[in-house]
């Protein structure tokens, strides 16, 4: 009888593991099934690149990247470091509202003709406050404004009017005042998840018309884009993919849902020169500092916006 009950459970046993190891294999060939369709798809665009004479020259990561989404309030700048501006030499600085400084400098500070990035950041870097936070971004020519992302997770935060600094110059390409916000910490209110592949990105910016035949995707990066301001007044941003398109259109694509953002840099920045003259209106009308400023963004044309994307 015991013989019986033992050669019973064997056989239940038996049928359990074959159970399981039919369910593993079919699971592993639906994984393999998966990434065959998917290793076909991207061949797939890739052809269709090619037949409109689209080129890649950016180097593509080839690794998974795991992110999350981050949340921040805007950070008042603290007794101490306002003491540290106030000694930076050459310059004649008011902290509006303890968190946005406007700075004019004494004497105009010069752009070497013919300067690369490396050194404009280094110039840049030397004259503003908590520096090593900032990285450059770009030089707007049309406005002659140099524009630096403030960073988080050693990642850029790209335009967002409450962590940049915006330099401005005059026409020898002079820097002569500049403005800086700055975001606080930097929290995770989500998990960190796979990131969408970079050739994914490019993919969403094809199917949406923003490639043309005979474009060339230059350069892609990662950093963070505004995703929905909090209810509590912080705002989130989420992982995004800047995708460079010949050298100097730059696209956005959220890293986690495949959707671009709305980003102008010209719209950007008129917006933000109407931020800065409503925030100066705090000085006091004899201010020097508020009437140079006023005077010199009054002379920046902001009425040639381009469409937002």
């Amino acid at each position: 009888m015991q013989w019986k009950q033992i050669k019973t459970l064997f056989i239940l046993c038996f049928l359990v593991l074959n159970a399981y190891l039919l369910f593993m294999f079919f699971d592993k060939l639906e994984e393999l099934d998966y990434g065959l369709a998917e290793d076909n798809e991207e061949a797939t665009f890739k052809e269709q690149l090619e037949n409109e004479n689209i080129k890649i020259s950016a180097d593509l990561p080839a690794e998974e990247l795991n992110e999350s989404y981050i949340s921040a309030n805007q950070k008042s700048f603290t007794d101490k470091e306002v003491e540290s501006l106030n000694g930076l030499g050459n310059q004649q600085s008011e902290v509006i509202n303890g968190n946005f400084i406007v700075s004019q400098f004494e004497e105009p500070v010069t752009i070497p003709e013919g300067a690369d990035n490396n050194l404009i950041t280094e110039i840049v870097k030397s004259k503003i406050l908590l520096e090593e936070n900032y990285t450059y971004g770009t030089w707007n020519k049309e406005m002659n404004v140099l524009v630096f992302f403030q960073k988080k997770r050693d990642l850029p935060i790209y335009y967002n009017q409450n962590g940049i600094v915006v330099v401005y110059l005059n026409n020898s390409n002079e820097m002569i005042f500049y403005t800086q916000t700055m975001l606080g910490e930097a929290e995770t209110p989500t998990e960190e998840k796979s990131l969408i592949k970079p050739i994914d990105a490019i993919k969403v910016l094809f199917d949406g018309d923003r490639l043309w035949p005979e474009d060339e995707i230059t350069d892609v990066n990662m950093g963070f884009h505004q995703r929905i301001p909090l209810p509590n007044g912080q705002q989130l941003f989420a992982p995004t993919w800047t995708i460079t398109v010949n050298g100097e259109k730059n696209f956005y694509v959220n890293a986690m849902e495949n959707l671009v953002f709305s980003s102008d840099e010209m719209t950007f920045l008129t917006d933000y020169i109407s931020y800065t003259k409503e925030t100066l209106q705090s000085l006091k009308d004899d201010n020097e500092v508020k009437e140079y400023v006023l005077n010199h963004l009054d002379t920046i044309p902001t009425d040639n916006r381009s469409d937002t994307e």
